[in-house]
């Protein structure tokens, strides 16, 4: 009878393993999620408190205040064209917007970077200013296109700013020369970032092999040991 009653305990012990096999499993799956959630948190921290987005609101703000006052006071000055105002409206409202995106997240990461226990609200800050960011270049990003269409087809139809009677080819220059300034400038800034960009990753990419290298190339402790003892009995 003995034997028989061990039975259930056995089984409840086995159970009870697995249980605890199983909650293990669970906290290390919620530890590397927590790891891989600060890890990406870090490198968001760390890319938005760099001097590169600095630099991207300084050169942000003011153009699109520009394109905003040249495409809402001159709405009537472009006959050949008469959406170059409005892709100057909307690329300047888009265009403050995501400066002021950009300045929310620079703010944030520099908070969260400084502080040792940082807020939560911070970091749904970070984050909100990461997704409105994505969403707003996808969209400059087309309408760059479209503006570059009535753009520079008002160029290649005969664009001319001498004479205001000629409706058919006339367009105010301030207005249509902002536009132009506006996509060329543009995409400057981001061949600029490109550029930026890709230089920091070929140094980093560098740095790291250099040390992998170095790494491969000093002898282990066991190595150098081994060869004492070899000299040690010549």
């Amino acid at each position: 009878m003995s034997q028989l009653q061990s039975f259930p305990d056995d089984a409840n012990v086995i159970n009870t393993d697995k249980k605890i096999t199983a909650t293990t499993n669970v906290s290390d799956r919620e530890r590397q999620l927590d790891n891989i959630q600060k890890g990406r948190l870090d490198k968001a921290v760390i890319r938005f408190s760099s001097w590169i987005i600095l630099f991207q609101i300084i050169f942000t703000i003011p153009p699109s205040v520009v394109g905003l006052y040249y495409g809402i006071n001159y709405g009537n000055q472009c006959p050949i064209q008469p959406l170059i105002n409005v892709f100057l409206i909307v690329h300047g409202c888009c265009s403050l917007v995501n400066g002021i995106v950009l300045l929310i997240g620079f703010i944030a990461a520099n908070y969260i970077k400084r502080s040792s226990s940082p807020s939560p609200y911070a970091r749904c800050l970070l984050a909100g200013s990461l997704i409105g960011q994505l969403v707003l270049f996808l969209f400059l990003v087309a309408w760059l296109v479209v503006g570059q269409v009535w753009v520079f087809g008002a160029l290649s139809n005969g664009f001319q700013s001498n004479d205001s009677t000629r409706l058919t080819t006339y367009c105010y220059s301030i207005l249509f020369w902002n536009g132009f300034a506006v996509i060329i400038i543009t995409y400057a800034v981001w061949l600029i970032l490109t550029l930026v960009f890709v230089v920091r990753f070929i140094i980093k990419r560098r740095k790291i092999k250099h040390k992998t290298a170095l790494t491969t190339d000093e002898p282990s402790s066991e190595n150098m040991a081994y060869v004492k003892d070899t000299n040690f009995n010549f």
